[in-house]
Formats: structure tokens, C-alpha cells, sequence
């Protein structure tokens, strides 16, 4: 097919833009990355550069041998975090959106819009925060997890593609005699794993990436439950965090703050490649209406 002049223009304006798009996003990972691999000295010296002038550890060597271990420790409590959060977000999302697709559900109409008008409003952050203190859950890790749990917009999701699952599979499976959970763990979820990979996906990434919480609910106290956002947040905040954790010492701040970021981002790059087939079928047929 031969191209017009117009569209060969098109072509060359959209691979100029999608260069500089990427570019826009690359370069400063890159600078992350040489700056956390480079000596203190050629670091001092030359500041952050595309070029690795001289490489050493030294950054990462320092960042897990901290006396507290609180590094770490972040890291941990992150895990945890996402964990809980995930499997809580996929256990009440499936209840709840396998419950909308039940014909033999009362008020279906009103539990709907019920979601959708908490989609649309909330309390705010007072609110929030006075629900969380009075349920006895300040600077504690469920403070981050319960509140998490559960999305009205995952649930809304999630019904969309429970729904095209054959009444005639479900009946089969309920003449066997098996329970309502028994069809939605062993017959419906088997089939929607695209979606439930998705909604995985997000959740994690959403609470692997989180601080805001944790600075409303863990007070510097308990740091030691700090996840690791709010951790690197601290140090990205001011040098007294960093004296306090590294004490006096001659590493290059900009480069303790750069190791401690691209540490941060390794759980998530290694989880996308796992989930990304299920991902963008999710997303495609999440997006498509039939």
C-alpha cells in the first residue's frame, strides 16, 4: 500500500514524538541509575550524568548494612502490605461482583448504585482519619491494609466479566451440588483470571507506591513500620534523616537517595513481565464493550 504525503508526514511527526515521549521518561531512570552507581567523588564532582564515570557500590553497601536495618525492614513491611492488600482486594472484590451477577439477588439495583455513588464521594481526609483513630488502628499496618481492601470500581469491573460466564455452566455446577463459593472459586474465577491478574496488578502497584497513608496513620515513633515509600520519602525530604540513619559519613547524599530508589522499584519491574499477559487481556476486554 503505497502512503500518501500526508500520512508519511504523519508517520515521521508520530516516531519523532514517541522519541522524545520516551525520552522524557528514560532519561531520568538513567540518571538514577548512574548517579546510584557512582563514586562519591566523580559524583561530587561531575554532579548526575549519562555516563558512569566511577563505578562502585558503595551506596548499596551502605543502604543494607544501616545498624537499624530499617532499610530493609520498609521493604518487608511493604511486602506485607501488598500482600494482605492484594488478597483481601481479590477475595471481597469476587464476592461482592459474583453477588451482582446472582439473578436471584434482592435490591441488585440498589447495592449497584450503592457502589457507584461511593465511586462518586467520599468523606475526605478528616473523616478518614477520625474512622481510622477511632477504630483503634493508628500506627499499626492494618491502618494502611483494611481501608485498601476493597474498590467499588474493581467491583463494577470484575461483575462485567463474571457476567459472561454461561448461566448454563454455573447451573450445571449448582445440580452437582456444589455451594455458591464453590462455583465462584472452582468454576468462575478459573475463567476471569485475566481480570483478577489486573485488578492484582493494580492493587499492587498502587500500595507498593503509597506514602500518603502511612504518613497520616505511623507517626515518626514507630518508624519501624514505615513502609518503604514513606521510608525514602523521609530521606528525600531532608538530610537530617539520612544523618540519622547513615550518621556522619562521606557518601554523596544524592546517591544514597538514588540507590534507595532503585531498589524501591525492583519488586515492581520483576512482578509486571509475570502478569503481563493477563494484564493487557484484562485491560483489553476490560475496555471493550460488546
Amino acid at each position: 500500500m503505497i502512503k500518501s504525503k500526508g500520512e508519511k508526514i504523519f508517520s515521521v511527526c508520530n516516531v519523532i514524538f514517541m522519541v522524545i515521549f520516551a525520552l522524557i521518561f528514560i532519561i531520568p531512570i538513567l540518571l538514577l541509575i548512574n548517579s546510584s552507581f557512582t563514586g562519591t567523588k566523580a559524583l561530587t564532582l561531575y554532579g548526575y550524568s549519562l555516563i558512569i564515570r566511577d563505578f562502585s557500590l558503595e551506596y548499596y553497601k551502605a543502604i543494607f548494612s544501616m545498624e537499624s536495618n530499617q532499610f530493609v525492614i520498609s521493604i518487608l513491611n511493604s511486602l506485607f502490605v501488598v500482600i494482605c492488600t492484594t488478597v483481601l482486594m481479590i477475595f471481597t472484590t469476587s464476592l461482592a461482583a459474583y453477588a451482582l451477577t446472582r439473578k436471584k439477588l434482592q435490591f441488585k439495583k440498589f447495592f449497584t448504585y450503592y457502589f457507584i455513588i461511593s465511586m462518586l464521594f467520599s468523606g475526605g481526609t478528616i473523616p478518614y482519619y477520625i474512622l481510622i483513630n477511632n477504630l483503634g488502628l493508628m500506627n499499626t499496618l492494618w491502618a494502611l491494609i483494611l481501608p485498601s481492601g476493597v474498590s467499588a470500581w474493581y467491583i463494577l469491573l470484575a461483575r462485567k466479566f463474571f457476567s459472561q460466564v454461561p448461566e448454563a455452566l454455573i447451573e450445571a455446577a449448582e445440580l452437582d451440588g456444589a455451594t455458591n463459593l464453590q462455583v465462584l472459586f472452582k468454576v468462575v474465577l478459573p475463567l476471569n483470571l485475566p481480570i483478577i491478574a489486573s485488578i492484582s496488578l493494580y492493587t499492587s502497584v498502587a500500595m507498593w507506591n503509597d506514602w500518603f497513608a502511612a504518613s497520616l496513620f505511623i507517626d515518626s515513633n514507630h518508624y519501624q513500620l514505615w513502609p518503604i515509600q514513606a521510608f525514602i520519602r523521609r530521606i528525600e525530604d531532608s538530610d537530617e534523616f539520612l544523618k540519622a540513619y547513615f550518621g556522619d559519613t562521606n557518601l554523596n547524599y544524592g546517591g544514597l537517595r538514588s540507590a534507595a530508589v532503585i531498589i524501591s522499584l525492583i519488586p515492581i519491574i520483576l512482578i509486571y513481565p509475570l502478569l503481563q499477559k493477563f494484564f493487557i487481556k484484562g485491560s483489553l476486554e476490560g475496555g471493550v464493550k460488546e
